[in-house]
């Protein structure tokens, strides 16, 4: 939601702003405004993505006796090892397979120029920094499809794509759910082929 309203915030400040500006030059100078608005939004996304699966992992350790606790009984600082893996793994699946999902985001969800890709990256980029900077782990994908939508509604409704939002929507909807199950299925194997073989 936060994602959202800034980003209609945002586009509606930009069209006020440049109300008696030429189109095409807005749209060049905003292009090169997404260099750093898309940067922005990258670190967010390596600071708040990256920060999630460290503390998983680090709490994998702990269980797991490889890991102990810090003296006063807190969760110790991730090991290097799985600061720079957790960082990669972003990166590289970033790289492989995030252009399927750019593709939905850029023109599946509303048809984005220059001014709003920038208005839509900030705003996530905002959202993503709230949330790490107050150790709210969130999903980049939320952040900026939230302000995708509220960009795109600065438009007219009609402008923003709801069916696609919507399965975006039940996707968010149905991953905790499923998430749980599918680890309480592979808990209780394990503890089964446990009792099994030991």
């Amino acid at each position: 939601m936060l994602g959202m309203t800034l980003g209609f915030s945002l586009m509606l400040a930009v069209f006020w702003i440049f109300r008696g500006a030429a189109i095409s030059r807005v749209d060049k100078g905003f292009r090169v405004g997404q260099l750093f608005s898309a940067a922005a939004y990258s670190l967010g996304h390596g600071g708040n993505d990256a920060q999630k699966t460290m503390g998983i992992i680090t709490a994998v350790l702990i269980a797991g006796g490889f890991l102990g606790t810090a003296a006063d009984g807190k969760m110790p600082e991730p090991p290097l090892w799985v600061i720079l893996s957790a960082h990669t793994a972003i990166a590289l699946g970033t790289l492989t397979g995030g252009w399927r999902i750019v593709k939905t985001m850029g023109s599946k969800i509303a048809k984005l120029q220059p001014v709003g890709g920038f208005c839509a990256e900030t705003a996530g980029a905002i959202t993503l920094a709230l949330a790490t900077h107050f150790g709210i782990p969130v999903s980049t994908t939320h952040t900026i499809t939230g302000a995708i939508v509220g960009v795109g509604s600065t438009k007219r409704l009609s402008a923003v794509k709801w069916g696609v939002a919507g399965k975006i929507v039940w996707a968010w909807v149905l991953t905790i759910p499923m998430a749980g199950l599918i680890a309480a299925v592979c808990y209780f194997m394990i503890l089964g082929i446990n009792k099994i073989v030991g």
